[in-house]
């Protein structure tokens, strides 16, 4: 039988997380779906074969004592060549599904990671430019027009509130009560109240940055017109962002539609 600790990469005193995540990144790169070489599938057969004595710590004990997965006599002498395809199917349909379920996660995670970028880079830069350069096409246009507007804005404001919590839902966690028999840690990356609070922060800072390089640029200014330039200013941040958020997500979506045909 080959040397099972070399098929995975590991010494012999390996620890069952280091086998655990040597046959891990060996599957996700010999794995038939993401690797194309012909010679991969029968090395991603040797490592399941490998991973399944290793990981169990009997097979593993009997192993290291006799330098066979099972007993005193070969594999050849004890299964057929039915039972050997049997169990290598068998191997392979279990690791297909734990592979499977880690590219789909990854997958997930790359689709989240995606929407949550466009959004609030769409969200802070629309913001900064309608701050900075005090934009409105409202009072220009017609009836229709603004009726239209106001439709965007809704469902605008409507789509950036959904994303804006799904996106906090799926990176922070609401600490819980301190418990001195369970202490589990969370696995997502931000407590929700920290990253709302620099959310916050960053948007203000957009406002205050964009209105500052626009009240500079246009340094002639009166005081009294000033006011109700800030006011002006403020009513379009916060009615033309959630517009173009809504925009982008829709060429998005119509962007990822004709990539898949």
């Amino acid at each position: 039988m080959a040397n099972l600790y070399a098929i995975l990469g590991v010494n012999r005193t390996a620890t069952p997380n280091q086998i655990k995540s040597a046959y891990r990144r060996l599957a996700r790169k010999y794995h038939p779906d993401v690797n194309a070489d012909p010679s991969a599938s029968e090395k991603f057969a040797k490592i399941c074969e490998a991973y399944q004595v290793l990981s169990d710590p009997v097979s593993r004990e009997r192993y290291d004592r006799s330098g066979r997965a099972s007993g005193s006599k070969t594999r050849s002498e004890h299964e057929s060549s039915y039972a050997r395809a049997a169990r290598r199917a068998y191997y392979q349909a279990q690791t297909d599904r734990v592979v499977n379920e880690w590219l789909q996660h990854d997958r997930e995670e790359i689709k989240a990671r995606s929407k949550a970028v466009y959004t609030t880079v769409t969200l802070f830069f629309s913001t900064f430019l309608v701050a900075m350069t005090n934009f409105s096409i409202y009072e220009s246009t017609s009836l229709f027009w603004r009726a239209t507007l106001v439709v965007l804005f809704a469902a605008g404001v409507w789509h950036l509130v959904k994303s804006l919590l799904e996106h906090f839902r799926y990176y922070t966690y609401k600490p819980a009560r301190i418990s001195i028999i369970n202490s589990i840690r969370s696995t997502k990356p931000f407590r929700r109240g920290v990253a709302i609070s620099l959310f916050l922060g960053a948007y203000l800072f957009t406002i205050f940055i964009g209105m500052l390089l626009g009240r500079l640029a246009e340094s002639s200014r009166t005081d009294f017109g000033a006011e109700y330039a800030f006011i002006d200013t403020m009513a379009g941040v916060l009615f033309y962002p959630p517009i173009a958020v809504l925009i982008v997500h829709t060429l998005n979506l119509v962007w990822k539609h004709f990539d898949e045909l």
